[in-house]
């Protein structure tokens, strides 16, 4: 659960610095994916209540492709820059490794 967290609050820290139209890549998008690079638009924070009471919050990307289409994406797997899909897949290992890895 601390990995988690940690990763959660170094995204916040690294999306802070993103401005408007600043090229993004989600480093979890495979290779072929056409929402891999994109562009930020903006940064927001959903609140949402359980059924029994508890305030869940979602961090979310707005992101483009700068051709019309807009989607929402975690900022736990947002970076800034267009990186080479190399460095994404060793960005993406810990996020990976904090989601699931623990699993069995």
């Amino acid at each position: 659960m601390s990995a988690r967290l940690q990763i959660l609050n170094d995204s916040i820290e690294r999306v802070k610095g993103i401005q408007f139209g600043d090229p993004i890549t989600n480093i979890c998008a495979g290779d072929g994916n056409p929402q891999r690079l994109a562009f930020f638009v903006k940064y927001t924070v959903k609140q949402h209540k359980n059924r029994f009471g508890f305030v869940h919050r979602d961090h979310l990307v707005r992101c483009t492709d700068n051709k019309g289409k807009f989607w929402n994406t975690g900022i736990q797997v947002i970076y800034p820059g267009h990186l080479p899909y190399d460095e994404c897949k060793a960005l993406f290992e810990p996020v990976w490794q904090a989601q699931y890895g623990g699993m069995k």
